[in-house]
């Protein structure tokens, strides 16, 4: 219960809506103006205008109204700097709040508005498009915490397709609808260890070797060399590609990890595998992984008869695997050739 207190808590602290600076009024008599005006009186050019709060503007007016580039420094010691359009904020600038938080970035008719950066005294950055004052479409957002969220935004609030890293090293990754995160329905409890890989078309422990972005950026192409070796269509130098998309129930694979990957043969690319969060893939490291490596060394069919109609790509180089049959091959392609279905990386008795 505390937990789940914790994270509502978390949530409704993404952004604050700091920017509530109202702009000044332009109205001459309630300060004092030093500097050009033109032949009507009106102030036009260069000049400082102080209002009896302590307000002062310097820089560029048109028409009694400051437009143009321009600093304004309030009574409350926040300070913006940048370019203005009669009377109000517009264009690229800065505002630094009088506690030291920092926009940087487009305004539009006094409001944050196009991209920008906000820095806040606590350590949080965020890093993205804003509409009407407030975080709407892409942004990154780092917590002070050291979590990150990349994804999108309504209204300051995560809402839509994204990511959430937090500091923990939990993920949360799919859709977000008003800050929540709508998690993964997967229709099992539990997936056994022999009816995940009957229902598998690739079953492999490796490490990932390489993430490339789709040019649409609908999706990943995870690339994995392969240590432990049950099926799945292998290219040379032991590589096994997956299909990696963003929604919920898709798997977030990192650079560097090493996975236990039980998929199936995507629907559309027919050379990627898919793993999704409702089977038995994971990271590795968790307690019973090499008991699990174990009992399908014992369970699976060493010689299994359908090895020659399994597609394996021709490989001339050195890169010994060791054959469940207890034999060290010069490497898969090799041990694919001699009828072994599961095979190590390595030589035998290394």
């Amino acid at each position: 219960m505390m937990r789940k207190i914790f994270i509502l808590f978390f949530l409704t602290i993404v952004i604050s809506p700091l920017f509530a600076q109202n702009d000044v009024s332009n109205q001459v008599a309630e300060g004092d103006y030093q500097g050009d005006l033109d032949i009507h009186g009106n102030r036009k050019g260069t000049g400082t205008y102080t209002w009896k709060d302590g307000t002062v503007y310097e820089g560029k007016w048109q028409d009694n109204l400051m437009h143009g580039r321009g600093v304004l420094h309030y009574a409350d010691g926040s300070t913006y700097e940048g370019y203005f359009a009669y009377g109000k904020k517009h264009g690229y600038g800065v505002f630094t709040w009088a506690d030291g938080d920092k926009y940087t970035g487009g305004f539009k008719e006094g409001k944050m508005h196009g991209r920008g950066v906000l820095e806040q005294t606590d350590g949080s950055v965020h890093t993205g498009i804003w509409r009407e004052g407030k975080s709407n479409g892409e942004g990154d957002h780092v917590y002070a915490d050291g979590s990150k969220y990349i994804g999108e935004w309504k209204d300051n609030l995560r809402h839509g397709k994204g990511i959430m890293l937090y500091a923990d090293g939990r993920i949360e990754q799919g859709k977000w609808m008003n800050g929540d995160y709508l998690p993964c329905d997967c229709s099992k409890e539990s997936y056994a260890v022999m009816d995940a890989f009957k229902d598998a078309d690739a079953v492999f422990v490796g490490k990932v070797i390489s993430v490339e972005t789709a040019d649409d950026a609908s999706f990943d192409q995870v690339g994995f060399e392969v240590q432990s070796y049950w099926k799945g269509e292998l290219y040379p130098g032991r590589k096994i590609y997956l299909f990696a998309a963003y929604s919920s129930c898709d798997f977030v694979f990192f650079e560097g990890d090493e996975y236990f990957v039980y998929a199936k043969k995507h629907e559309v690319f027919s050379n990627l595998y898919y793993a999704d969060k409702c089977g038995r893939t994971r990271k590795m490291g968790g307690k019973f992984d090499r008991d699990e490596i174990a009992f399908l060394k014992e369970q699976v069919n060493c010689l299994p008869e359908d090895m020659e109609k399994r597609p394996t790509a021709y490989d001339f180089s050195t890169d010994p695997v060791c054959g469940c049959d207890g034999n060290t091959y010069k490497n898969a392609y090799k041990a694919a050739r001699a009828g072994v279905g599961s095979w190590q990386a390595g030589k035998c008795n290394e």
